[in-house]
């Protein structure tokens, strides 16, 4: 059984702040360490459940956050940015999908770092009119490919979107948000083995969890922050402005969608004014 761990960074046990989380930040070495922990035990757990390969995907920021020579040496991993997946890039090779360090998506909870893929530059994601996070749309790619979302792991405001949107799969909770940069974690002890005994059940239940299915035809909107944003994602064929601030895209399915509202979104981002927004 072949497991996809899509690696993310708000989600990871003890980290609350920006300069944690930021490869510009002022603790981010001390979070790289954190973040190839958590990963390490979900790999470790995977393996004792009957995995037989392990793909690590570093999903986060730069996608330079995994410590490459203290990740275990039985998984492979997938560094760099610009895939065309993303978060989820050749997950058509994989059977199962882990979310580890994985955040509730932006404005809908106090989530640890709720965000919808950008920061500051969006205020909204949704799909078919529904406000969603990272967790449904690359979970709805993974679906496309018939590859069940397992597991995840990070605060209780993620899990419980977890439980909503997807359904009975594993949630590893390792801190418990107070707001946006704040948390009770549990010790790194007890959060290690909570998604390590997590993802040894998600292996395990892999026949009983369905793939999230999402028919199409499927409409990608982005909601910016400004206008800027989208006037210039606009530029990308296929796309129709919905308002000053919502740029959209329709595939007939959400690989078709994803396809033509991610280069709108990497284009719009480009816009963005540091002290404008």
């Amino acid at each position: 059984m072949r497991i996809y761990i899509c690696a993310d960074g708000e989600g990871i046990s003890g980290i609350v702040s920006s300069e944690e989380m930021h490869y510009k930040g002022r603790e981010w070495e001390h979070f790289r360490k954190l973040m190839t922990m958590d990963v390490n035990v979900a790999i470790a757990g995977a393996f004792e459940a009957g995995a037989t390969e392990v793909v690590v995907n570093d999903a986060h920021w730069n996608s330079l956050n995994l410590i490459y020579e203290e990740l275990d040496p039985r998984a492979d991993i997938i560094r760099g940015s610009t895939k065309e997946l993303s978060m989820v890039h050749q997950i058509d090779q994989a059977d199962g999908l882990f979310f580890i360090g994985l955040h509730a998506k932006v404005g809908h909870s106090h989530g640890v770092g709720n965000e919808s893929y950008f920061g500051p530059e969006m205020y909204e994601l949704r799909m078919n009119g529904k406000p969603i996070g990272e967790l449904e749309l690359f979970g709805a790619i993974a679906g496309y490919y018939d590859v069940p979302v397992l597991m995840v792991s990070g605060d209780d405001c993620l899990a419980a979107e977890a439980q909503e949107s997807i359904g009975d799969i594993e949630t590893a909770v390792v801190k418990y948000s107070i707001n946006r940069f704040a948390a009770r974690c549990l010790s790194l002890e007890r959060a290690h083995k909570e998604i390590k005994e997590k993802a040894f059940r998600a292996v395990k239940r892999f026949k009983e969890i369905n793939p999230f299915k999402v028919e199409g035809p499927v409409e990608f909107e982005v909601e910016w922050t400004g206008t800027a944003e989208c006037k210039k994602a606009s530029l990308v064929p296929g796309t129709y402005v919905k308002s000053p601030r919502i740029i959209a895209y329709k595939g007939e399915t959400v690989l078709e969608a994803w396809k033509g509202i991610y280069p709108a979104m990497l284009l719009g981002a480009s816009a963005f004014d540091k002290y404008y927004g």
